[in-house]
């Protein structure tokens, strides 16, 4: 008989859902391109790598700069938080995307975080990348960034975090603005973190009920929230277009500041991918929604 685990899905269904690599043709390629992808950013925009906004080896990022920028200008900052199913990729494959905002007067910021299993737990990646935002809230002045103006995209994983760095209090925590992010895209990631807990996925993670509750962004949704554009591949799973759809849902209930679009003929990996190509649905999206 076949047991029902979530919504209408059964144990393997619900595993495949969660899945990416096992839904896409060539899985290997998608994730060695981050690394050579991000390697040519680094030989072409100037940048300073490797600043350390916390104790441990991992909490570092990186500053990538436009070639006329000063340490005295107030550029607009966007922070890139990166996916990998909250177990791989790194800072060093992060960069792919610097070409793409410095060529429009932006620094970027790609930020470093343990990955699991060595983070320990979902609560200590997120409390990372809430101090390495706090970091450059403080800091990017300095760099000539603008502090008012810090944007915020994250991918997959790196989307789940994002999405609880703006459920994040800051002034409870950091001492900082209730606003840190002016505004932010959230591509491809997930939000309710139940059938993560349910799924092959907890396997690694080791969610109990109340880890999910506490991580979950849907559930922890503050008084007020900036702007957020949801996208994702019109080729991912049912699950991750459900999840974009229920949260962008949410967001628009509460606060009336959202939109959400679904990336015509790109699968999970492409929708961050693309972010190379100036010309393709998801650049232009993010920098009509940034405003630069």
């Amino acid at each position: 008989m076949r047991k029902i685990v979530y919504r209408d899905f059964d144990q393997a269904a619900l595993d495949r859902e969660y899945n990416n690599q096992a839904n896409v043709a060539d899985p290997a390629h998608h994730i060695a391109w981050y690394g050579p992808a991000s390697a040519r950013a680094r030989s072409r925009v100037a940048h300073d790598a490797g600043i350390a906004y916390g104790g441990l080896p991992d909490e570092q990022l990186d500053i990538f700069r436009p070639a006329d920028a000063g340490s005295g200008d107030r550029r607009p900052v966007v922070i890139f938080i990166h996916g990998g199913a909250w177990r791989s990729l790194d800072l060093a494959g992060s960069a792919f995307a610097a070409e793409t905002f410095t060529a429009r007067g932006a620094l970027y910021v790609p930020l470093g975080f343990s990955v699991m299993p060595a983070a320990g737990s979902l609560d200590e990646m997120v409390a990372q990348v809430r101090a390495g935002i706090a970091w450059v809230w403080q800091n990017i002045a300095s760099y000539g960034g603008d502090p008012s103006r810090l944007h915020l995209i994250g991918h997959s994983s790196g989307g789940h975090l994002a999405a609880m760095a703006l459920v994040t209090d800051w002034q409870r925590l950091y001492g900082l603005p209730a606003s840190v992010i002016r505004r932010c895209v959230l591509v491809s990631g997930l939000y309710d973190l139940e059938p993560v807990r349910l799924s092959y996925r907890n396997d690694m993670l080791r969610l109990d009920r109340a880890a999910e509750i506490r991580n979950s962004p849907c559930r922890n949704l503050p008084t007020e929230g900036p702007p957020t554009l949801i996208a994702y591949g019109q080729h991912e799973t049912s699950e991750f277009k459900r999840q974009a759809i229920a949260f962008e849902t949410t967001w628009s209930t509460r606060y009336g500041n959202s939109r959400r679009m679904e990336l015509a003929g790109v699968n999970h990996y492409e929708a961050i991918e693309l972010l190379v190509d100036p010309e393709s649905e998801i650049t232009q999206a993010v920098t009509e929604w940034f405003g630069f």
